[in-house]
């Protein structure tokens, strides 16, 4: 069993609000005050999250997972990057990384999310 898509968009669309990136701790406390489920911080969101920016890249959305944040890295997880079409590879180079990250959180700021995952 692994979480909810839509539940985990619309965390994440609120998120987007304040275009402020949190940890996979807040994701999973935020997940289980709305439905009482609890998933572990590593390891149960890469699917998910995936296949969020997946869904997301069909209508040329931002990769909104962007927002999720391993404390540890202080950056999304390794498997953030080149998870869909939207989400360029990873770049080597610390500073390009930080740059393409932090376009595409200005970009999930701006964009106008759906209320539904599409």
């Amino acid at each position: 069993m692994s979480p909810d898509i839509e539940v985990t968009y619309k965390i994440l669309v609120n998120w987007s609000k304040s275009s402020v990136p949190k940890y996979y701790k807040n994701l999973s406390e935020e997940y289980k005050e709305i439905t009482g489920e609890w998933y572990e911080p590593h390891g149960s969101w890469d699917k998910p999250l995936s296949e969020i920016n997946q869904r997301l890249s069909v209508i040329n959305a931002p990769p909104i997972t962007a927002l999720v944040f391993s404390k540890k890295k202080n950056e999304p997880g390794i498997n953030f990057w080149g998870s869909a079409t939207n989400v360029p590879e990873r770049p080597r180079d610390d500073s390009e990384r930080l740059s393409k990250l932090y376009e595409m959180i200005n970009q999930i700021k701006r964009y106008s999310w759906p209320d539904i995952i599409p």
